[in-house]
């Protein structure tokens, strides 16, 4: 799709790459890395299609435009809304982390819903004492036939919440999962 781009306001034509390179100021990362081509072929009918290489990530412009300048502004929009949303699933990764450790209680029927949702097969737990001086309880769970250990807890729902709690973070990617950890295991 090629955009015809008439006489644009200087002030706007600026913008985007402005801030973004104004977030990579900010943020004490390099600066963004420009590559324009013109995929046109012939010099009166230019096809401009960007690509900006910015905080370890490639952006490439999805439509091709008819001027440079228009074809930079939008892969700076691009990678704007790229980077605003890594920090917004960051945040809420962050988030969901902070309150699946502060309400654990929640963490099993979370679990057994997701396992209903998906189509999986439920959760099953088994809890034992463990063998320190306190009357502590650990639970370990089978899922996706996956074993998980959760932290110990003073008594069996306290356990099998914290066990469930795990198999959270890990699908959230907050910790790694026992499969990966089974995955290296086996590669060293």
């Amino acid at each position: 799709m090629v955009h015809k781009v008439g006489p644009l306001d200087p002030s706007k034509l600026a913008m985007y790459k402005n801030r973004l390179q104004e977030y990579t100021k900010k943020s004490s990362i390099p600066l963004p890395v420009y590559e324009t081509i013109n995929e046109g072929g012939v010099p009166h009918e230019p096809r401009f299609r960007s690509t900006v290489r910015v905080d370890g990530a490639s952006y490439t412009s999805h439509d091709a435009f008819s001027q440079r300048k228009a074809a930079e502004q939008d892969i700076g929009r691009v990678a704007l809304d790229g980077i605003t949303q890594k920090i917004l699933i960051r945040e809420e990764t962050v988030f969901c982390k902070s309150i699946l450790h502060e309400f654990p209680v929640f963490c099993k029927s979370i679990l057994s819903e997701y396992a209903v949702k998906m189509h999986m097969e439920k959760p099953t737990y088994n809890t034992t004492q463990s063998v320190v001086l306190l009357p502590l309880r650990i639970s370990a769970l089978v899922f996706n036939s996956v074993t998980y250990t959760g932290e110990a807890g003073k008594n069996k729902e306290e356990a099998e919440q914290l066990a469930a709690r795990k198999v959270i973070l890990s699908i959230l990617g907050i910790i790694p999962s026992a499969l990966t950890y089974k995955i290296i295991a086996q590669n060293t």
